[in-house]
C-alpha cells in the first residue's frame, strides 16, 4: 500500500511540475509576443502610410537591412530613404503579415504586398499593379528592431511590371 501511494505522490508531483512548465513556457512565448508584435506593427504601418516618424522609436542605430535583391542599409536614415524611394514608385502600395512567428529575439513574418507602379522612382512609372509575396525575419534587442533579413521574388516584380496588358482578341459580332 505504501509503494502504490508514494507512486500516486510521485506522479501527482510530476503532473504539477509538467502543468507548470508548460503554463510558465506558455506565458513566456505569449509575452514575447506581446512585447514585439507592436513593434513590428509599427514598422508595417510606417510601410503603409508613409509616416517614417514611426520608425525613429522602434528602429535601433545599428539596424541593418539584409534582402536578396537591395543593396545593404545601415541605420534608419537609409531605411526612411529607401521606404520613400519605394513609396515613390508605388505610392499605393499595401504590406499585409499573412503569418508570423515570435520567438526571444526574433520574428518571423510572411506578407503579401500589392500597389501600381505610377510613381517616378528607379524606373519610368509602368502604370501597372504588382502583386507579391515574401518573408522577413526581424531581430530585436533593447526593445527596437536591429535588422531585417528579407526575400521576395523580385523576378515576379519585373516580369509583371513589363508584361504587356492583355486585351482580347475576340470581336463581338
Amino acid at each position: 500500500m505504501k509503494t502504490s501511494v508514494k507512486t500516486i505522490l510521485h506522479l501527482n508531483i510530476s503532473i504539477l511540475i509538467i502543468t507548470f512548465l508548460v503554463v510558465t513556457g506558455c506565458q513566456s512565448k505569449s509575452n514575447v509576443s506581446n512585447e514585439l508584435k507592436p513593434l513590428v506593427y509599427k514598422y508595417v504601418d510606417a510601410w503603409n502610410s508613409g509616416n517614417l516618424g514611426l520608425l525613429d522609436p522602434i528602429i535601433d542605430l545599428n539596424f541593418v537591412y539584409h534582402s536578396n535583391e537591395s543593396p545593404i542599409i545601415n541605420g534608419v536614415d537609409e531605411l526612411k530613404k529607401s521606404m520613400t524611394n519605394f513609396r515613390t514608385s508605388f505610392p499605393d502600395m499595401k504590406l499585409v503579415l499573412t503569418d508570423e512567428i515570435y520567438s526571444e529575439n526574433e520574428a518571423a513574418c510572411m506578407w503579401s504586398l500589392t500597389g501600381t507602379n505610377t510613381g517616378k522612382g528607379a524606373m519610368r512609372p509602368t502604370g501597372k499593379p504588382i502583386k507579391i509575396w515574401g518573408t522577413t525575419i526581424f531581430h530585436f534587442a533593447n526593445g527596437k528592431i536591429t535588422g531585417e533579413w528579407t526575400a521576395f521574388d523580385n523576378l515576379s516584380v519585373l516580369t509583371q511590371l513589363s508584361s504587356k496588358a492583355k486585351t482580347s482578341s475576340k470581336k463581338h459580332r
